[in-house]
């Protein structure tokens, strides 16, 4: 069980793809787990709380997703550390990136109060809720939000929402081709592309984003 959020973001994307930027990261690691966390200690205490991190395989359907990425993805990640469960669904997002080794797919962890009350900027300026949850960035903006509970397949629940809402985005801007121009879309998006590349397309359009479909 999980609750997702999507965001639709096509115009506010158009204008994200002009500087392809990462979401910057604000403050630093605060006292004890507050703050952020690199992915190895976040490992290295999941495992101390629970021993099945270790033999941790990630899926090959979310880590074939997660290699096909070409545009950037971005996931921050705010978690309880004190929480064991917490540990093991951040763990296994570390891992899925790392076992991904693909630098379209990058990955930031928050460790934050049970009550949420730190670190407060961060928490303030991602519009945090509940934890543990997943923003999810695509090109730089958000795109959906994921809280997994415990017990979730938590890099399938990730490569699913960050493939569906990707879609839906491209499906948006289907009409615009200036946003397929700068946007690679050749990973498995289910899209229409007769009307650039089909054989009734004009040269200019179907030269458009060379080696893209």
């Amino acid at each position: 069980m999980m609750k997702t959020t999507n965001r639709t973001i096509a115009s506010g994307l158009v204008v994200v793809l002009s500087a392809l930027a990462l979401p910057a990261g604000h403050g630093g690691q605060g006292d004890g787990l507050v703050g952020y966390v690199p992915r190895d200690r976040i490992v290295e205490m999941a495992a101390a709380a629970d021993p099945s991190v270790a033999s941790f395989s990630p899926s090959p359907t979310a880590l074939a997703s997660f290699v096909a990425l070409v545009d950037p993805v971005h996931l921050r990640m705010f978690l309880c550390a004190a929480r064991p469960a917490d540990l093991k669904l951040a763990a296994d997002v570390g891992r899925a990136v790392e076992a991904a080794a693909n630098a379209a797919l990058t990955a930031e962890f928050v460790g934050v109060a049970a009550d949420l009350t730190e670190p407060a900027a961060l928490i303030a300026e991602n519009a945090v809720k509940a934890a543990p949850e997943i923003v999810i960035y695509w090109l730089g903006a958000e795109i959906a939000r994921l809280q997994p509970e415990a017990g979730t397949v938590v890099e399938e629940a990730l490569a699913d929402l960050i493939f569906q809402a990707r879609v839906q985005i491209a499906q948006e801007m289907i009409l615009d081709q200036e946003f397929f121009r700068y946007t690679f879309h050749k990973d498995l998006l289910p899209l229409d592309c007769k009307r650039c590349h089909g054989p009734g397309s004009r040269p200019a359009d179907a030269s458009r984003g060379a080696g893209r479909p």
